[in-house]
């Protein structure tokens, strides 16, 4: 699954994203068992709203999940700033800034 790419500090899904939300919204109705973890990264600078915009982008796909009627109890999210950046930081260009502006989401239990 590819990662969810959000717009610059905001928690709006890029269109592009979409289809991959609709695909894991799936694959949670049909695996009931399934428990992820969503990670919100951002590749923003200042602290405050490094945490901030993070922890909206995994809430914003918590919150997607939940309203399509996936139980909360399968489901935890947490920002992670720019902790874990796909490219180095500060990035070469926008294409590394918008790859560090994700959200990930790893299975905790099958």
């Amino acid at each position: 699954m590819k990662k969810f790419i959000f717009c610059n500090l905001s928690d709006r899904l890029l269109e592009e994203s979409e289809p991959e939300m609709l695909k894991l919204l799936s694959v949670l109705i049909k695996n009931k068992s399934l428990v992820i973890k969503i990670q919100g990264h951002i590749y923003f600078t200042i602290e405050k709203v490094k945490y901030d915009v993070s922890a909206a982008l995994a809430k914003k796909g918590y919150n997607i999940l939940v309203q399509n009627g996936i139980e909360k109890e399968r489901l935890s999210y947490k920002g992670l700033c720019s902790f874990r950046p796909i490219y180095p930081l500060p990035e070469k260009n926008e294409a590394e800034r918008i790859a560090n502006r994700r959200v990930e989401i790893f299975i905790v239990k099958k």
